[in-house]
């Protein structure tokens, strides 16, 4: 049995509690990655959505950050995760930060006193990860040190989500094979974009749409179908099963659904938002539309039904991008690096 490489204490207010539980579902990934090239990794996590949750999550925290076992802190979401191990933790060790979307761009516009909180936890942090370039601009602003900084995507397994037979998988959902499927993955909320796939479901009645994760909108087409929350198996038959991913989100990092589709050979239509044109090239891997416009979202569903020639094209450049930039694999190593660099060079 090999010694471990090091001892990571996590931090984060959003962890997956059950398999189908969507919320943090990436940093579990992180996690199973770092375990399984001999990190040990302790952690302080939060997995309910109640706010009456940040109770235990600060008690375990505090007890986590002076654990006298540790080699490093990491703390994801900034800054309800970061603030007991910034203020109350141990000195002698280094503290990483990671933003994943509106913590760096949303959070510290609100308001003055939030925008001296995240200037502060990126002043006591020793290095600094964002999951999308884009993020980096307004930590900039606030006081980062690009030098102290580096981005480092969710990452897909692209071992597990691959391509496989359309026909096969429809077979095995109970799907027409001769219907365009439009496929959106994820949890239902307002800025992921749910209402304008409504509206565009309205509109053109002959495609279908399929929505793959927790919660339903009332009030909708007979074309749209709710899955509610899948295992992750059944996920990977959604997407080889579907012809295009739909997110036309308000505001994401590099979306982890994007690169599972593009994982499956499938192209994807999402926003010009934050870190979508990151891993979205329009017109080669899919189509950009911007915010909140059920015109353009149309236009694009519809060029999609149109050439499925095209679409077959995207979604493999997709699959080569995904492979060679996102693969977990890839960016669990980069990450790694990062901490046995910060631990041997720490003052």
């Amino acid at each position: 049995m090999s010694m471990p490489d090091y001892t990571l204490g996590l931090f984060a207010n959003m962890y997956p509690a059950y398999e189908g539980d969507y919320r943090g579902i990436f940093i579990r990934q992180m996690v199973q990655d770092l375990e399984a090239r001999d990190v040990i990794v302790h952690k302080a996590v939060k997995t309910t959505p109640s706010p009456l949750g940040y109770i235990p999550f600060y008690a375990e925290s505090l007890r986590l950050c002076r654990s006298p076992d540790l080699d490093l802190m990491q703390a994801e979401y900034i800054p309800h995760s970061s603030l007991v191990p910034a203020l109350l933790g141990r000195r002698d060790i280094p503290l990483v930060l990671k933003f994943h979307g509106d913590d760096a761009r949303v959070f510290p516009l609100k308001n003055r006193l939030y925008r001296k909180i995240t200037s502060a936890m990126i002043r006591r942090a020793d290095f600094v990860i964002t999951a999308s370039e884009e993020m980096q601009k307004p930590l900039i602003s606030l006081g980062l040190d690009p030098e102290r900084c580096a981005v480092i995507h969710t990452g897909v397994d692209t071992g597990f989500f691959t391509c496989g037979s359309r026909d096969k998988a429809r077979m095995a959902l109970g799907l027409p094979s001769d219907r365009t499927i439009f496929l959106f993955l994820g949890r239902l909320h307002p800025w992921k974009g749910i209402h304008e796939i409504v509206e565009v479901a309205r509109q053109c009645p002959a495609h279908s749409f399929v929505f793959v994760g927790p919660g339903i909108v009332p009030d909708h087409s007979s074309n749209c179908r709710f899955t509610g929350q899948m295992a992750k198996e059944e996920i990977r038959t959604w997407l080889r099963a579907a012809d295009c991913l739909l997110l036309p989100t308000y505001t994401e990092a590099v979306p982890a659904s994007v690169m599972e589709a593009f994982a499956c050979g499938i192209p994807a239509i999402t926003t010009d938002a934050g870190g979508c044109p990151e891993i979205v090239e329009d017109g080669k891997t899919g189509l950009l539309v911007p915010v909140r416009d059920v015109n353009a979202l149309r236009n694009a569903v519809e060029w999609m039904d149109r050439n499925p020639e095209e679409r077959v094209r995207m979604g493999a450049l997709g699959r080569i991008v995904v492979y060679e930039r996102y693969d977990h694999e890839i960016l669990v190593k980069k990450m790694k690096g990062i901490h046995i660099h910060l631990i041997q060079n720490y003052r």
